[in-house]
């Protein structure tokens, strides 16, 4: 057959070669389309090793107690909770080695019959709970070692309740000067991490500038109950916090094992401070601030 002048070859006309390249067209954008979809998933699911994720229980960290701002700060002022393992409120306090500091034994100064000791605390402190105030663990504590132990306390007292332990401190009368400052108490309150360190930083320093030759102890929040993650993280922000002076003995009844006892209306059964009382003239003796047994 002939074929008509400017016609193509048999089954190649014009509206072939049309469909064949539209064809062609859709396919490899379809295909490129794919291609960059994928891309933008890998892109927005990568992990970058430099910027980890944090948050949850799993490896991103431990999250923050909740407070009245929603959240508790870490040190950056970043609201979405502890750094694990970065050493200032999370992680494994194995990554953040303790040195405690060691002491001469406690003596009587300014030709005083005893040691003075100032416990500045809560209703624990106070014997709240103790069925006399001979069986509260001041009491055992000034019995066994000897010491004239004064009290400075207040139910409910922490770093930033209303009446705070840096309240109490400011309040005690100056005739006390005490050879040893002994601070325990909890939060206080629901504020941020960032604002319990700053109230332990602002204590510490008044202890400094009012009584520079006194020896400085300080115990971390109880908790008699089942531990929470709250409880955990606002020890531990407590404690680090304190560890920041390397002159100050840090004592922590949680993961020691002496935070757990009979409770009576919330405090400590006589057992209870009889407990925090053998606990924490052992840690006194081991320190050297009190002789061996």
């Amino acid at each position: 057959m002939r074929r008509a002048p400017g016609s193509s070859s048999p089954g190649f006309s014009p509206a072939v070669v049309l469909v064949v390249l539209l064809a062609v067209v859709v396919v490899g954008g379809t295909a490129y389309g794919y291609q960059q979809w994928q891309d933008d998933i890998a892109t927005a699911t990568a992990v970058d090793s430099s910027n980890p994720p944090r948050g949850g229980d799993g490896d991103g960290g431990l999250p923050s107690a909740p407070s009245s701002d929603e959240a508790s700060g870490d040190a950056d002022g970043d609201k979405s909770g502890d750094k694990s393992g970065s050493g200032e409120d999370g992680g494994d306090d194995k990554a953040d080695p303790y040195e405690p500091p060691t002491f001469d034994v406690l003596e009587p100064t300014d030709n005083r019959p005893q040691p003075v000791v100032l416990l500045v605390g809560d209703g624990y402190a106070a014997g709240r709970g103790a069925s006399s105030p001979g069986t509260s663990y001041a009491s055992l504590i000034s019995k066994t070692l000897g010491w004239d132990v004064r009290l400075a306390t207040a139910p409910g007292a922490g770093y930033l309740s209303s009446t705070s332990l840096l309240d109490l401190f400011i309040d005690s009368p100056d005739s006390v000067d005490p050879d040893l400052v002994i601070i325990q108490g909890g939060y206080g309150g629901d504020g941020s991490n960032d604002a319990a360190k700053a109230a332990i930083e602002e204590l510490d320093a008044a202890i400094a500038e009012r009584y520079p030759d006194a020896d400085v102890v300080a115990v971390s929040p109880f908790w008699p109950g089942t531990l929470n993650k709250q409880a955990e993280t606002r020890e531990r922000t407590v404690a680090r916090a304190w560890r920041v002076d390397p002159e100050v003995l840090v004592l922590r009844p949680q993961p020691d094992g002496w935070s757990t006892f009979d409770t009576v209306n919330g405090a400590p059964d006589d057992a209870g401070h009889e407990l925090i009382a053998t606990s924490m003239i052992a840690a006194f003796r081991e320190s050297g601030l009190a002789p061996s047994a």
